[in-house]
């Protein structure tokens, strides 16, 4: 499974065969959520509610590994599209060996820090046990995954997003096949979840082991450690920091959504808030997946100079995912109801989730335009905007609609702050595209 040529003519049949396996690859990552809530719903709703309130620790150490990931990519597709691969895998090895060393980091946080973090998230009374329970082995899952994630943007930064597909397919399906018996035949209850996701998170990384060792793909990589191997790291850390402040923002936000769940509506709150993210990352997962896989068509144009293939491919860009994301959410907007007993709610969870899983339906599109800016903005190096829109619907956009509506509106207010604030940046990156004909490739305008 050889990578694609990031040069070729046929624009939009490459950015079909780019994004769409990495499409697959996070739609897969959005089932498993929501097999995994769907199997921890049986064990009852303190149960869900602790998964739930624990999940975005791991967002937190995964925010590193997408950064880091996104930097990589971009870096090495600009350098393949100017010839350079000698350069590439030089940015590559430097990047693995910081990513192993932020893994090994970020386990031992996770670890070390269990308790207070648990206090932290107001984890009491039934809720405590579970969700300590469940942290003890995703604390190794999210080590492994900042690991496993650096190594797929790699695949999909030199063309290879087929790989990358396969890789994740591997992973979840392993893991959702592992669930039942973890969970319900050995008893593990959600303890048994972690550890299906360690298990199959192991096995995958040995597939990559094989990937790079038997140079499968464009670039050599061998893993570099120290200052002299991440001195060259600037244009990685120029596109990845603000993804991880993003991401960090975004699961910043999610905790502060939980504890407004949890204040305003108990643990049925919880319970409610955590179905319909789970619902909502279902379908936004694979348009924000497509994007990141045609990231390196971008990238690709941008560092070849080529301004009118840039702009093309954005263009291209908008129409797939804006088109995809609009048939979700009207699905979503029209049965609600139907997504949401797969996860065996009780009817006061059920009450919340339905209006909350509408309002965010009629955010998706929107959602989906702000993809698209921000990978345009990221295959250009525009870091600075790319934070800013990145940061609009956790951090800036969101805080001051939590404040405003949360104390009128109680729980359906924490919902509608969010959808709020995903449709303003929606808007906001309308905008960017729009502006997108007077942009130069290199980051400058035109």
């Amino acid at each position: 499974m050889r990578p694609l040529d990031l040069g070729s003519p046929r624009l939009a049949r490459l950015l079909l065969r780019t994004g769409t396996p990495a499409m697959c690859g996070l739609s897969l990552n959005a089932a498993h959520q929501g097999v995994d809530g769907a199997f921890l719903g049986r064990l009852g709703t303190e149960e869900l509610a602790a998964v739930s309130l624990a999940l975005p620790l791991a967002g937190l150490t995964a925010a590193l590994g997408v950064g880091l990931g996104v930097g990589t990519a971009t870096a090495i597709a600009r350098r393949l599209g100017a010839g350079d691969a000698r350069a590439a895998g030089r940015i590559a090895s430097g990047a693995m060996g910081l990513g192993l060393c932020l893994a090994a980091l970020a386990c031992a946080a996770l670890t070390l820090g269990r308790e207070p973090l648990l206090d932290l998230l107001g984890a009491t009374g039934g809720l405590r046990e579970p969700a300590r329970a469940y942290l003890a082995l995703m604390a190794v899952a999210a080590g492994m995954g900042i690991v496993q994630i650096l190594c797929d943007f790699i695949a999909i930064g030199e063309g290879n997003a087929r790989f990358s597909m396969c890789s994740l397919a591997l992973c979840f399906g392993l893991s959702m096949a592992l669930d039942p018996l973890f969970i319900f035949t050995f008893g593990w209850g959600v303890s048994g979840a972690a550890a299906a996701t360690v298990l199959a998170q192991s096995v995958t990384l040995m597939l990559y082991a094989w990937y790079f060792a038997r140079r499968r793909g464009r670039i050599l990589l061998r893993p570099a450690f120290g200052a002299a191997a991440w001195r060259g790291l600037g244009p990685v850390l120029r596109v990845g920091t603000p993804e991880t402040a993003t991401v960090l923002a975004a699961t910043g936000a999610v905790l502060l959504l939980y504890r407004g769940a949890g204040i305003t509506a108990g643990v049925e709150g919880l319970a409610a808030l955590g179905i319909v993210l789970r619902l909502f990352m279902l379908a936004s997962l694979p348009v924000e997946g497509f994007c990141l896989g045609a990231q390196a068509v971008l990238a690709h144009a941008a560092g070849a100079g080529d301004s009118a293939r840039l702009n093309r491919a954005a263009r291209w860009l908008a129409a797939i995912t804006c088109g995809a994301a609009f048939l979700a959410g009207m699905v979503s907007f029209a049965l609600p109801g139907l997504a949401i007993r797969l996860f065996a709610a009780t009817p006061g969870t059920a009450l919340l989730a339905e209006p909350a899983l509408r309002l965010l339906a009629l955010a998706l599109p929107l959602a989906a335009l702000r993809h698209v800016a921000q990978v345009l903005l990221q295959a250009t190096e525009r870091a600075a905007v790319a934070a800013m829109l990145g940061l609009a619907p956790s951090c800036w956009l969101l805080l001051p609609l939590l404040a405003l509506l949360v104390p009128a509106f109680g729980f359906s207010g924490l919902v509608l702050s969010f959808a709020l604030a995903v449709a303003l940046t929606g808007f906001g990156a309308a905008l960017i595209l729009w502006r997108l004909p007077r942009a130069a490739p290199n980051g400058v305008s035109a």
